[in-house]
């Protein structure tokens, strides 16, 4: 695994290990706003960004970057920058979220990342596009339990931020059982409800919510 020798300050606390968090927000603003320090010390650092967007709030997401002081048009030229927009190269033909597709993303563009050069990428998920686009919260889970996995091979903090406004209660605690630590309130916890993948899928299994013969070799 690649790692860093420079420490992460985040939400009133250090990142020491926690490199998968879950953020909870109640609005896309206050969700913003809160991340903006976050993105801004990683450019700063000359760190890779990559964010990972709802296709059709891509253009408005740019501005809202801009309004709050980020140089969008030169790191996005730089290749500092990447707006990746969700969901369509990771949705199979019958237009099913394909969990393996989009893990495989990950670990492509993290990779891609620490071959150009920078020591690390700080990743951000907007993950509303998960609940615009109606993605079953059993293949959601799937996904944000086995990216523990493909993190393991990397030092980059990746935070999924949440809409509270728009997730069910049922969702929010399955989100916190799949993430090391979590942002609640602008403050940073350790979080002590994370259950290894392996469990977590098995209890997808059991709940009927991912296909009985789902393998975490074939999310790894």
């Amino acid at each position: 695994m690649t790692t860093s020798n420079s420490k992460i300050n985040f939400g009133g606390a250090v990142l020491n290990g926690d490199r998968h968090l879950c953020a909870f927000f109640h609005s896309e603003d206050e969700g913003l706003r809160t991340l903006l320090p976050f993105i801004a010390e990683g450019l700063s650092a000359d760190e890779k960004a990559i964010h990972v967007v709802n296709a059709d709030d891509r253009e408005e997401y740019r501005r809202r970057l801009s309004d709050g002081g980020i140089d969008v048009a030169s790191v996005e030229q730089s290749g500092q920058l990447d707006i990746i927009a969700w969901p369509d190269s990771h949705l199979l033909d019958g237009g099913e979220f394909d969990p393996e597709r989009a893990l495989k993303m990950i670990d492509q563009v993290l990779d891609a990342a620490r071959k150009q050069g920078y020591r690390r990428t700080r990743g951000i998920g907007y993950m509303s596009w998960a609940l615009q686009n109606q993605i079953r919260a059993g293949a959601l889970m799937a996904y944000e339990a086995m990216l523990n996995t493909i993190l393991t091979r990397y030092d980059d903090p990746i935070i999924c931020a949440y809409d509270l406004s728009r997730s069910g209660g049922s969702v929010v605690l399955d989100v916190m059982r799949t993430h090391h630590a979590a942002l609640i309130g602008g403050v940073l916890h350790h979080n002590p409800f994370y259950i290894p993948p392996e469990q977590m899928l098995h209890e997808l299994r059991e709940r009927g919510e991912i296909a009985a013969d789902e393998r975490a070799s074939r999310l790894s």
